[in-house]
């Protein structure tokens, strides 16, 4: 049924490749980024805008829906986020959650690169994005709170990271390329020795950056003035434009400016903007939305073009920020939508953004795009077959933001079955059943911050450790 539908929607989105008229070189599988893309379906020549990040390599391994008008959805049990008072006591681990917390910090051990304080994006890739290289420092400060490193390891690493943040050949000299060697910490990919030093910046990978930066400064205020010199040398305001973000992607002779980011991560990585005192109010209006019905459940998704609509802002804001009530926060639907379709199934589903340990290399698993649901495409656009179902990084935030439920307690069962074969944690399952040993960053980087979320008694990160006995 699944490859009927692949078949089916191919002709649909093959017109949503990337844009890349203006270089003669091909571009490459391993690095999405965040293209020019041009939906033939709706939209016109100037409402062209950027969309989210994909970078995934080659890797080695080591061992239907209805719309109505646009509408808030209706959401569900509330998450452990939502109901915590502070200060509360530490929660203590289980014996499957420090497993997990070991095999997870495994993969740092492993792709840590001493001279940059960068990790490699992915198992025997050697590079890296500013989503990625923060990550890195959320895995750091996750690794210190949970007794996996000492703080005097957790603030030499953090002393590199952040040295080479500072550091960094900015594109056109006002921000970070899009995709950096961890090796050197010089721009990489597309154009990466021009006098540009690079093929442009991504908003949203920096605006999450800035969320994991006021975490460092919040935790451990003594980074705070090389995070300020790290801002003030960025030129942040070219990411933000009429109260939204925006992105530059460098093609050829041309540069493109345009908005970047559809609902869920457009208003996750606004909020980094925020904290650091930037007006992106239009990037929380509710415009260019509609509402639909996947298993039920209803959900507000975007209409603009290549509108990836995947769990992980989601679980991010709750872990990191908060499960904050707000129109464009789904989270709540989306744990009861993927219970409804795991029961539907017979299988745990759970959709995410994910590397993959096949070509195309990387994937967008949508609960919903273009009118159809549970949709995997590559970041071109184009259906993949036998996609990834269950996304362990997923499932188990899922499973730590609603720690009472039932459906929660049996993702991470299935997460640590999932993983027991394994040296670091997997990325996920195919719909075959097969796995997916795309070892990566933020797979195993979301493990440890959920689990420092768990034993912070379920208190967001960015809220300061005294908020915890």
């Amino acid at each position: 049924m699944y490859t009927a539908l692949c078949t089916a929607l191919l002709m649909s989105f093959s017109v949503m490749a990337a844009f890349n008229t203006e270089t003669e070189e091909p571009y490459p599988s391993f690095y999405g980024a965040r293209s020019v893309i041009s939906n033939q379906q709706s939209i016109t020549g100037s409402d062209i805008q950027f969309q989210r990040r994909a970078i995934a390599p080659g890797v080695t391994n080591e061992e239907e829906a209805s719309e109505n008008e646009a509408a808030p959805p209706v959401l569900a049990t509330p998450s452990r986020t939502e109901l915590t008072a502070l200060p509360l006591s530490a929660v203590t681990l289980s014996r499957n959650d420090k497993l997990l917390a070991k095999k997870a910090y495994y993969y740092f051990e492993q792709n840590w690169n001493e001279k940059t304080g960068f990790f490699d994006s992915v198992q025997g890739y050697h590079h890296t994005t500013m989503w990625d290289v923060a990550s890195g420092i959320a895995a750091i400060l996750s690794a210190e709170g949970l007794a996996l490193i000492t703080t005097e390891q957790a603030n030499d690493k953090l002393t590199k990271t952040l040295a080479t943040l500072q550091a960094l050949p900015l594109y056109e000299q006002s921000l970070p390329n899009r995709e950096y060697s961890t090796r050197t910490a010089t721009p990489s990919g597309r154009y990466s020795t021009d006098s540009s030093n690079g093929n442009g910046w991504s908003a949203l990978d920096i605006g999450r950056l800035l969320i994991w930066l006021e975490i460092v400064r919040t935790h451990k205020p003594k980074f705070n003035p090389i995070i300020q010199r790290i801002v003030d040398k960025w030129q942040l305001e070219k990411a933000v434009f009429q109260g939204t973000l925006y992105g530059e992607l460098k093609t050829g002779q041309k540069s493109y400016y345009r908005q970047e980011g559809r609902l869920g991560y457009l208003q996750y990585a606004a909020y980094g903007y925020k904290l650091f005192g930037f007006d992106v109010s239009t990037a929380y209006k509710q415009q260019d939305i509609a509402q639909v019905t996947v298993e039920g459940i209803p959900l507000v998704v975007d209409q603009r073009n290549l509108a990836y609509f995947t769990t992980d802002p989601y679980v991010l804001l709750g872990i990191e920020i908060g499960n904050q009530k707000q129109w464009w926060n789904q989270l709540n639907a989306l744990f009861e939508l993927h219970k409804l379709k795991s029961t539907k199934e017979a299988s745990y589903w759970v959709f995410a953004e994910d590397a993959m340990s096949r070509a195309p290399w990387f994937s967008y698993n949508n609960m919903y795009i273009y009118g159809k649901a549970w949709v995997s495409i590559a970041p071109g656009g184009q259906p993949i077959e036998n996609p990834q179902i269950f996304s362990n990084k997923a499932a188990f935030a899922l499973s730590v933001l609603f720690d009472g439920d039932d459906f929660g307690y049996e993702l991470a069962e299935q997460v640590v079955a999932n993983s027991l074969p394994h040296r670091a944690v997997p990325t996920g399952v195919y719909l075959n059943g097969g796995p997916n040993t795309a070892y990566n960053i933020n797979t195993n980087s979301l493990i440890l911050s959920a689990l420092w979320y768990k034993k912070r008694h379920y208190t967001p990160l960015i809220k300061p450790s005294s908020a915890v006995l």
